[in-house]
């Protein structure tokens, strides 16, 4: 692991904050080489790759008999025949 002792952070207000973090030693050679063909620094390459990779994916849209399927909430309730018509069934 190579320790990369001093990156600077400019605030949005003029304050500075330094941080010291661990990379892997190939990932902090390949972002020394991504630094040196863009001709920037290696902070700038780190921030601009986990300011890429920290933005919000799009969903893959599913589809079943071309109907697009809505995405399942991971601690929702298993929609059944059974609910949907429990639920129309109140509606009414």
């Amino acid at each position: 692991m190579t320790t990369v002792g001093c990156i600077t952070h400019q605030m949005r207000y003029a304050r500075t904050m330094r941080t010291t973090i661990d990379i892997a030693d190939d990932v902090f050679l390949s972002v020394k080489e991504i630094a040196a063909q863009q001709k920037t620094s290696a902070g700038s390459v780190v921030s601009n790759l986990l300011r890429e990779a920290l933005q919000p994916k799009p969903a893959e849209r599913k589809y079943r008999n071309g109907v697009p399927l809505l995405p399942r909430r991971p601690h929702g309730p298993r929609v059944t025949t059974e609910l949907v018509n429990r639920l129309r069934d109140e509606d009414e």
